[in-house]
């Protein structure tokens, strides 16, 4: 064997300097020592098995993700793990080792129907907007008393969601809820937690009145603006089923 390729490619493997005979001693060091880690775990991302580790943090909603060395996690993805569904809302840019993501647990699925007639449904991250607040309004001569919550909405970034508009409303609530609340988007700001068409999107919606055209069983806003009631003017007589589209694989939820 000729001896200068042989000192190549023993360099290549240890490395051609100081530092990057430490980076892939460390890389070989975590793809050794990770699989033995209790912190180590087999996950759903976006569908595709995976197993990375997943470490725990004072807020038992939050988890952060570390990859093998050279693999890659996606910002926004969404992760199926421990029974739960948990949306990745952060990933740190520098993965030259290994690469590190923050996902939060999703606590409701939100479904509405978008300008195409196609009713869409995404895991999502609900937060009380209004946490010192009573949740109501009231006139100067207090008659009136209406609704005044506010809510925080973190979505995936994604074609769909991406055409959120102050158009749209939502009904969110526990699927229990005898009574459930309407919200509006009066806050589309796309550029909080998005980097390079990936991440999330954090809104801000305000609550407002239930409608006629709302579906509450299946907690879809101006469902039937879209999908007519038999009977309704307008209706087919026999409507066919809308088009739906999101959920885990992207498949249907009806």
């Amino acid at each position: 064997m000729d001896p200068w390729k042989s000192y190549c490619a023993r360099m290549e493997t240890r490395g051609l300097d100081r530092r990057e005979a430490a980076l892939k001693r460390e890389r070989r060091f975590l793809i050794g020592r990770m699989p033995a880690s209790l912190s180590y775990h087999k996950l759903t991302v976006d569908g595709a098995e995976r197993e990375m580790a997943v470490i725990n943090s004072d807020d038992l909603t939050l988890k952060t993700l570390c990859s093998r060395p050279g693999e890659d996690i996606p910002h926004g993805g969404l992760v199926r793990w421990m029974d739960n569904y948990w949306l990745i809302t952060e990933k740190d840019a520098n993965n030259e080792v290994y690469t590190r993501a923050k996902m939060r647990q999703c606590n409701y699925l939100l479904r509405w129907v978008d300008d195409r007639d196609n009713v869409l449904e995404r895991w999502c991250v609900v937060e009380d907007g209004t946490k010192y607040l009573t949740g109501e309004y009231g006139d100067n001569n207090f008659v009136v008393t209406r609704g005044d919550s506010r809510v925080y909405l973190y979505l995936p970034r994604d074609k769909d969601t991406v055409r959120l508009n102050r158009k749209s409303r939502f009904l969110i609530d526990d699927y229990g809820s005898p009574n459930v609340l309407a919200y509006r988007l009066t806050k589309p700001f796309k550029m909080g937690g998005s980097f390079n068409g990936s991440g999330v999107l954090a809104f801000v919606l305000t609550e407002c009145n239930v409608e006629e055209t709302d579906d509450l069983e299946r907690h879809i806003a101006n469902y039937y603006e879209h999908f007519p009631r038999r009977g309704d003017a307008g209706a087919p007589e026999e409507p066919e089923g809308p088009a739906e589209s999101g959920g885990e694989e992207g498949g249907s939820w009806l």
